[in-house]
């Protein structure tokens, strides 16, 4: 695979709301994450290795939830 060692700009298929309904543009230097509505200069940045430990709690929690609610459900 390829590193990512120049700035990749993309437009993405998701909308945020900022001032209006925005399509969100991503970008990936290094090991960074920069995303930003469209047509706004205002940028919010995030590591890689976050959005990745944010991805895992959110489908462990995910996972949990589905247990406790398969669990309660059966006892009732």
């Amino acid at each position: 695979m390829t590193p990512s060692t120049k700035p990749v700009t993309r437009l993405t298929s998701a909308y945020v709301r900022d001032k209006g309904l925005r399509p969100l543009v991503a970008t990936i230097s290094g090991s960074v994450l920069i995303l930003r509505a469209k047509g706004l200069r205002r940028e919010e940045t995030i590591d890689l290795a976050a959005c990745f430990d944010i991805a895992v709690k959110g489908r462990i929690a995910r996972e949990r939830a589905d247990r406790a609610k398969k669990r309660k459900g059966g006892k009732a």
